[in-house]
């Protein structure tokens, strides 16, 4: 709901967004139910389950992925998106606040409304700062590969 209200926010302030759900959840009829009252159906989307590769182009046609978590264990949609160079903005659970070198490769939500609008807006107001933060997420979500994770198991398991 959080996600939402951000994005309401942002559209009543003027800023032409669009926000996309992927996936089931328990949450999805009340959320679609808050969308039809408010009259958000033209700015929010319900895409339910998707194959890889059509979130893939999701995330490669993002700016921001926004995920305000209680929390995660390992936030994979979160290196997922720094890899196609969508721009994260997430709670600090988990090891997402290292993952986004405390605000360097993203944005993290305080879950105070106002506070994350406002420092959304300034993301917005800078492209230069915008373009930092998304190539310094790409690069470091691509160092991290299914390949390097298997070494690593591989060097834990047979020294």
């Amino acid at each position: 709901m959080y996600v939402v209200q951000i994005v309401e926010k942002l559209s009543q302030l003027g800023y032409p967004v669009l926000l996309q759900f992927f996936g089931e959840g328990a949450e999805r009829t009340s959320l679609q139910e808050y969308c039809e009252a408010h009259q958000l159906n033209t700015i929010v989307e319900f895409k339910g389950n998707q194959l890889e590769r059509v979130v893939r182009e999701a995330y490669k046609k993002s700016h921001f992925l926004l995920l305000p978590s209680e929390s995660e264990g390992w936030p994979k949609v979160v290196a997922e998106a720094m890899f196609w160079g969508c721009l994260p903005i997430a709670t600090k659970v988990s090891c997402v606040g290292e993952m986004l070198d405390y605000g360097k490769r993203g944005l993290l939500l305080k879950m105070d409304l106002d506070y994350d609008i406002e420092q959304i807006r300034a993301i917005l107001k800078n492209l230069t700062e915008y373009n930092s933060k998304v190539q310094e997420s790409i690069l470091w979500s691509r160092k991290y590969t299914l390949d390097l994770f298997e070494n690593r198991i591989k060097e834990l398991l047979y020294p």
